[in-house]
């Protein structure tokens, strides 16, 4: 029997998006044409389950319920390939649904690593912070943190 798989992703952004409102910031989420970047011919990534465009950057924020790092790594190569609108630079807050404290380790693990090797190349173009939420464990320190990503205040 299949288990009906949780979409915590609304969920999850509920604060955020709060937090967004209540600092009067607008915001795209989903999949429309306002929300991607786009490639080449009909390919795009979808540009973060939930975006704020603040004057220097664009805050992401993507949730991942099924592991992986390709909402990391996709942010590299459009930054590299000059496929970011401006403002150029990126604050990414990645959150991983956990239930238990080795949920997604080989990920994490290959996440740090891609992180630190994007960092070297990228400069000062991208920040980005992976937290595990599950329980609530890291949710303050997210919502936090996005905060001060919209007010300007991550450097």
């Amino acid at each position: 029997m299949k288990t009906k798989r949780a979409n915590i992703e609304q969920e999850v952004l509920r604060d955020f998006i709060k937090i967004a409102e209540e600092n009067e910031n607008n915001y795209v989420t989903g999949q429309g044409n306002n929300n991607r970047i786009m490639l080449e011919g009909n390919l795009y990534f979808q540009f973060g389950d939930l975006r704020v465009v603040t004057s220097s950057s664009h805050v992401v924020i993507e949730v991942e319920s099924a592991g992986g790092v390709t909402n990391l790594v996709k942010y590299w190569y459009c930054l590299k390939k000059g496929k970011i609108p401006n403002p150029n630079r990126i604050v990414l807050l990645h959150i991983f649904n956990t239930s238990s404290e080795s949920d997604y380790g080989s990920h994490l693990l290959l996440w740090n690593y891609l992180w630190e090797m994007m960092k070297k190349d990228l400069g000062n173009c991208m920040e980005a912070r992976l937290f595990k939420v599950g329980k609530g464990e890291e949710l303050p320190d997210a919502l936090a943190y996005f905060k001060k990503a919209i007010l300007g205040e991550i450097k």
